[in-house]
């Protein structure tokens, strides 16, 4: 692990911006399933790579399974953003869109798992493009995207954290928020990874940013 990069006033404003950001993408989920999605407050760290498992975990602080997705953004700053789905939100979001269940549909089969996979990639797009949108825009960057790509569904927390293993980074800064929707087991993660030089144009974006204030 390694101190954090950031003065006080770059964090609170990458705090800041994040929340602002993450605020547009609760707000067009909201609409799309017509109820009222609550946000987490945005929390920030900077690890090493082969630290990303533990921190991870410790930050989600659950263990069920997990639908997951990943998603590249690139502009001057480049990285890759994860989102992640409860099972139970999964089939949520799929009876409040089409007013039937993943496990219960009027012909008695079942969803077919690349429907599934298919309505849950637009929904991760719909957050990682409404959050990352929102942040970039804000330091004055126009970032363009991948198409997310599945990770897997039901995943175990530890088979989702294999993944990190894989990437070249050396270092990655790690943005975690959450929105929640209380009244249904509805949760979604949105977890940012950057490179360390991505990581240094962020800090230059921010000083930028906290000058023009």
């Amino acid at each position: 692990m390694h101190d954090f990069p950031f003065s006080d006033d770059q964090r609170d404003a990458l705090q800041e911006i994040t929340n602002i950001g993450m605020g547009q993408a609760g707000a067009r989920l909201a609409e799309l399933l017509d109820t009222f999605v609550s946000l987490s407050v945005p929390r920030v760290r900077l690890v090493d790579v082969n630290c990303l498992s533990e921190a991870v975990r410790s930050m989600l602080g659950f263990s069920e399974s997990i639908t997951a997705f990943r998603q590249g953004f690139r502009c001057n700053i480049s990285g890759e953003a994860i989102t992640l789905l409860n099972d139970n939100g999964a089939d949520y979001l799929y009876e409040a869109l089409y007013g039937e269940t993943l496990n219960g549909s009027s012909d008695g089969q079942g969803v077919p798992v690349n429907k599934t996979g298919e309505l849950l990639a637009e929904v991760s797009n719909l957050l990682t493009g409404a959050c990352l949108t929102s942040l970039f825009e804000q330091i004055g960057l126009i970032p363009s995207f991948s198409a997310p790509r599945l990770i897997g569904m039901q995943l175990k927390l530890d088979d989702l954290l294999m993944v990190p293993a894989k990437l070249t980074w050396e270092r990655a800064l790690l943005i975690e928020v959450h929105l929640h929707i209380a009244e249904r087991d509805f949760k979604a993660h949105l977890l940012t990874l950057m490179t360390a030089d991505s990581v240094q144009k962020l800090c230059n974006a921010l000083d930028a940013f906290l000058a023009n204030l």
